[in-house]
């Protein structure tokens, strides 16, 4: 152990926090979000995503609390808060492109499904619709937050009330900035 170096996170500004957080928690899936409030849709990326729990079946990802250059809450975080209901969508690897440019902060009132030309279908008429294309979709209702004055972004667990599958899938994961394919399983774990 010659050559290491012991980083103190209470020493580092968050950007760099988040900078080594996410080069190094690899790979990390992505929930491409679909919520609907007062009739417009909202679709966005977020790689602070997982699942964290089999029963109750419980997913969590983080969301800002706010929109940089608004003040005002993003559009995710607001619109999970007042209905209580989200699509969470896993990104095909051929639509990393795409679900990027959703990562655009918008007003409010502007849908970026309308704004990029993606394509939506309703799967269920009580949840959001899901982006067509996407061959796995969780359709889910807020399960409850971990709200703390210094988080910069909060743990939303989402419970999965449907699931929908649609044939072969290859998900795009982020690892560091870019995105990857994931490769085929070469061990599998006993314990599974």
């Amino acid at each position: 152990m010659e050559n290491f170096e012991l980083i103190d996170f209470n020493e580092i500004e968050p950007k760099e926090r988040y900078k080594l957080m996410s080069e190094n928690i690899i790979p990390r899936p992505i929930a491409w979000i679909v919520t609907e409030n007062n009739g417009i849709i909202n679709l966005a990326p977020f790689s602070y995503f997982t699942g964290i729990s089999s029963k109750p079946p419980l997913l969590m990802v983080s969301i800002g609390r706010r929109k940089p250059g608004f003040d005002e809450p993003k559009d995710t975080f607001k619109n999970i808060k007042e209905t209580k209901k989200a699509s969470v969508c896993l990104v095909p690897f051929e639509m990393t492109e795409i679900m990027n440019k959703t990562g655009e902060v918008l007003p409010h009132e502007i849908s970026e499904a309308q704004k990029f030309d993606i394509e939506l279908e309703k799967v269920d008429n009580n949840f959001p619709p899901i982006v067509k294309g996407c061959k796995r979709a969780f359709l889910t209702t807020l399960y409850g937050t971990f709200e703390n004055e210094e988080m910069a972004t909060i743990p939303f667990f989402l419970e999965i009330k449907k699931m929908y599958f649609e044939g072969d899938f290859e998900p795009a994961v982020r690892v560091g900035k870019g995105y990857a394919r994931l490769c085929e399983t070469e061990i599998e774990d006993e314990n599974d």
